[in-house]
């Protein structure tokens, strides 16, 4: 697909001057093709960013309907389109925002049968949906098929992005993949989407744009991709931290079925369950508890341990008991997750742990837990 660069200065001005830009990466933008699976709170922020960029060719994967609680947070829908599929208003609504692009709309449900027909024609698949067996379908099909995969989740006011299956073209390596984040499914209240935990609109808003950056830094070959790091905000105090993702999957190949996540939550290494934190605590079992929330959270109630502050994680490792099992948490395990990785990145030899579900977890289990443990 060619198009003529000559009609669309004026549309693509503001972008085309940029040294990363210029013609030669407009025209890259016309000849991508972008498949965006899920047309919710992150896939609006993408696909409207996306078809402004001039990426030639889109594709929507989504078999739900636009209701009047989605319009809070999914900016691409209005009251008119409430009542009608997401895939046929996006494509509206994108071919008004730049009829120059192709937009193809699949109402349907992502699954092991239809998934390869409809990744094959792409260059670059968006993982904008919010359940993790999606997202274990998408990865592993995009190893399978040797295609990126520009990933990002929200909970709450918090938010992960990444770019999984990536490769290097000077290196002649890939990166990680979605199962070196998340060996295992998370434990269930990290699989809420956001009518069971809730939202505030601007969070998928915000993930969506680094996620639509990142496919537009993968297309022009700008800056570095986030292959290998987790990008993980806390919108409640303005942190962010980068992470890294080491890859521990040995075989390109998935070695089971597509997007098979059937592995129990307590298999994966990274989660300790409440039972067995109460049961360490009970035996006093050698090991680190630490607190990665604020000061404020800590001082409202904590189960006791060190507190090290999630954006202090790094700085303040020496304060690690490593030759010891440490164990973090934090209010739901997402924070807590973020700095197990920070730390296993810098010492892989560790035995590190994040405390499944969190305070508000264990204290639902053991509602007259107190702080039991000093470090």
């Amino acid at each position: 697909m060619q198009c003529n660069l000559k009609t669309n200065t004026s549309r693509y001005a503001r972008q085309i001057i940029l040294s990363e830009v210029g013609t030669q990466g407009q025209q890259r933008l016309r000849d991508s093709k972008v498949l965006v699976v899920g047309a919710g709170g992150l896939g609006c922020p993408v696909l409207l960013y996306l078809a402004g960029a001039g990426v030639g060719t889109i594709g929507i994967v989504d078999n739900d309907i636009v209701d009047v609680s989605n319009l809070h947070r999914q900016i691409l829908y209005a009251i008119a389109d409430v009542g009608d599929l997401k895939v046929l208003a996006a494509k509206r609504r994108i071919n008004q925002l730049n009829p120059e692009i192709v937009a193809h709309a699949v109402a349907t449900t992502l699954n092991a049968d239809n998934v390869q027909s409809l990744l094959a024609d792409y260059d670059i698949i968006v993982d904008a949906t919010d359940n993790f067996d999606a997202k274990y379908l998408i990865s592993d099909a995009c190893i399978e098929y040797e295609k990126p995969m520009v990933y990002a989740s929200i909970s709450q006011f918090e938010g992960q992005v990444s770019v999984f299956n990536y490769y290097n073209r000077h290196t002649q390596q890939w990166g990680p993949c979605f199962r070196d984040l998340f060996e295992t499914p998370p434990p269930p209240h990290l699989t809420q989407n956001c009518s069971e935990a809730g939202v505030l609109g601007v969070i998928p808003g915000l993930l969506g744009c680094f996620q639509a950056n990142e496919v537009l830094k993968l297309i022009l070959r700008a800056g570095e991709p986030l292959s290998g790091k987790l990008l993980s905000i806390d919108c409640l105090d303005n942190s962010f931290h980068l992470l890294t993702i080491n890859k521990t999957t040995r075989d390109r190949r998935p070695a089971r079925a597509l997007g098979d996540s059937s592995t129990p939550a307590w298999c994966d290494r990274d989660w300790l369950s409440p039972y067995a934190l109460h049961d360490w605590i009970a035996t006093q079992a050698p090991f680190q508890l630490v607190d990665v929330r604020d000061v404020s959270e800590h001082q409202q109630g904590s189960l006791g341990g060190r507190l090290i502050p999630l954006k202090d994680i790094i700085k303040r490792r020496e304060e690690l008991d490593t030759t010891r099992r440490v164990v973090f948490y934090c209010k739901t395990g997402v924070r807590s997750k973020a700095a197990l990785l920070a730390i296993r990145s810098i010492s892989q030899d560790a035995e590190l742990y994040s405390l499944e579900g969190g305070i508000e977890r264990y204290l639902a289990i053991y509602p007259d837990a107190h702080t039991p443990v000093v470090s």
